[in-house]
């Protein structure tokens, strides 16, 4: 890209010089009109001919970024949307934690069913050992608020 600018202003530039010129020494004459609009012809050849040589990619890599596909792309937001999502759950579920008593540490990790709905799949709790007594409750408040049964919730003391 830059080299084509590169050329595109040389390329003018020369143009102008020559275009000058040759006004210069046509000063008063009758060919000056005729100088001009061929200097303006020159002006936009100079301008215009380095652009016909850019070639453009298929249009169908025009919604590829370096060289990555669509679905990769897709696949990516996906992981990222998966990701944000368990980390707002977490921040809520340590939250409800906290207001009943339990200090822990939460982590969801996010999946999506067989009709592509994102859901909690597994949470992993870390819990203080003075809370060990409440895992009950822990897993009760894990159940209702994410929906994630006992035999997903993975609970380990710090």
């Amino acid at each position: 890209m830059m080299e084509l600018f590169r050329m595109i202003l040389l390329r003018v530039t020369l143009a102008g010089a020559a275009a000058s010129v040759a006004l210069a020494v046509s000063k008063d004459s009758a060919l000056r009109e005729i100088v001009r609009v061929a200097a303006g012809l020159l002006m936009a050849l100079a301008l215009l001919q380095p652009l016909a040589q850019v070639r453009l990619p298929p249009v169908s890599e025009w919604f590829q970024k370096d060289g990555i596909s669509a679905a990769e792309v897709q696949r990516e937001n996906s992981q990222t949307a998966m990701s944000a999502v368990g980390a707002a759950i977490a921040d809520v579920l340590e939250q409800r934690a906290a207001k009943t008593g339990i200090d822990c540490t939460v982590r969801v990790d996010m999946a999506t069913d067989a009709d592509g709905v994102l859901q909690a799949d597994h949470v992993t709790v870390y819990y203080k050992k003075s809370d060990a007594s409440r895992l009950e409750e822990l897993q009760q408040l894990l159940t209702e608020e994410c929906g994630v049964p006992a035999e997903r919730q993975e609970l380990i003391q710090k």
